[in-house]
């Protein structure tokens, strides 16, 4: 192995962009650089993860051809500092993978989370729906995740970034429902809908997280998510909630799913019983956490 220059700019002090590594040796490299940022164990999931999302190099080939060159120097290096500088490993990648399909993410979208996915998989496990209306949309991975599922569903898709709905549209081209999936730039605060635009099932995963609450995250979402996709102003915390709950844009028997703040669960649905909704649940999720809430419209 070629030992490295020493470099007065890197946080550990080496320059790597001279070394020949063999692939386990740039793994451990790597997992070394980035545990004092994430821990040992989220260090190693964090690499494996770029290697195979990046590069397609799984943990088998890791193993099998460790002792194998590993050429992608420059690059390589780019990567890490990325990752070194907090930036999640899904804007690294640009994947996250959903419901297991494989979802094209950017710095215009929220990376899809796991209580989202188990979202979908309530909605799934009803019956299928005809017309279904996904509000602030994303990378598209409820809704595309939703006209995969169920082929004969037409979806509609809002959000007020024309940068997410652009990677939405590929995404829903990616798997092969750009067809079912109309994608619409809307703010969803300033709107009225028209008679005719009526959903079966509308869901949304909209801004939630308290102005208060940043001080407490993780760098890597304070400075690299869409803060129009994740913030709402300390006294108004069911902004969002009131006012697509308040739309009349469901059929009557047609379904409302959100994605909720854990603390706001017995307001939330205090609010959807207020404006005449049915059969309001909450759901938690596989932490023992509020972070659903279903209604039916009357």
């Amino acid at each position: 192995m070629q030992m490295p220059a020493k470099d007065a700019t890197h946080p550990l002090g080496f320059h790597y962009l001279c070394l020949t590594l063999t692939l386990s040796e740039t793994y451990r490299d790597a997992v070394a650089r980035l545990s004092a940022l994430y821990g040992a164990r989220e260090a190693e999931a964090v690499v494996a993860r770029l290697l195979e999302d990046k590069y397609g190099i799984g943990r088998l080939e890791r193993v099998m051809n460790g002792s194998s060159v590993f050429e992608r120097g420059g690059e390589w290096e780019a990567n890490l500092r990325r990752l070194e500088a907090w930036e999640p490993v899904q804007y690294v990648t640009g994947r996250q993978e959903f419901y297991g399909r494989s979802f094209e993410v950017t710095r215009d979208t929220l990376i899809p989370r796991v209580e989202t996915e188990q979202l979908a998989g309530e909605i799934l496990a009803g019956s299928p729906k005809k017309r279904v209306l996904d509000i602030g949309t994303g990378s598209g991975a409820l809704a595309v995740t939703l006209a995969a599922e169920w082929r004969d569903a037409y979806v509609e898709a809002w959000d007020i970034s024309a940068g997410a709905l652009a990677v939405a549209a590929s995404n829903a081209e990616t798997h092969g429902v750009g067809g079912r999936v109309r994608f619409v730039e809307r703010d969803v605060l300033n709107y009225m809908p028209s008679e005719r635009e009526r959903f079966d099932l509308v869901m949304s995963n909209p801004p939630y997280v308290l102005d208060s609450e940043r001080a407490g995250m993780r760098a890597n979402v304070v400075r690299y998510e869409p803060e129009g996709a994740l913030y709402v102003p300390d006294d108004d915390p069911l902004l969002f909630y009131r006012a697509i709950a308040r739309l009349p844009l469901l059929e009557p028997g047609g379904e409302l799913w959100f994605e909720i703040n854990e603390r706001y669960g017995a307001e939330i649905q205090e609010l959807l019983l207020s404006l005449g909704y049915e059969a309001v649940q909450i759901l938690k999720d596989i932490h023992g956490r509020e972070r659903m809430v279903r209604g039916i419209a009357r």
